[in-house]
């Protein structure tokens, strides 16, 4: 059984995480922290110096969650483009 994913990118600048999900039953059983633990460390392999990620404002509790793992806010805009086809 999969319980949880995370995916994660090096563009050889900077690393993203672009999805992180545990399922509910078993949130808050220290998954989701392991998973970005081994995440963190493939990047660090992959010689990526510094890891983003994108979190909705009103999602408190994912705030809260990499806050605890020692992300820190920084002040950018996020931009994007509906392309149409």
């Amino acid at each position: 059984m999969i319980l949880g994913t995370v995916v994660a990118g090096f563009d050889g600048v900077r690393g993203w995480v672009h999805k992180l999900a545990v399922l509910p039953e078993f949130q808050r059983q220290g998954f989701a922290t392991r998973l970005m633990a081994a995440a963190e460390v493939q990047l660090k392999v992959m010689g990526c110096p510094k890891l983003n990620l994108q979190v909705r404002a009103s999602n408190a509790s994912v705030v809260a969650f990499y806050e605890r793992s020692g992300y820190l806010i920084e002040d950018r805009i996020s931009m994007s483009k509906l392309l149409e086809p």
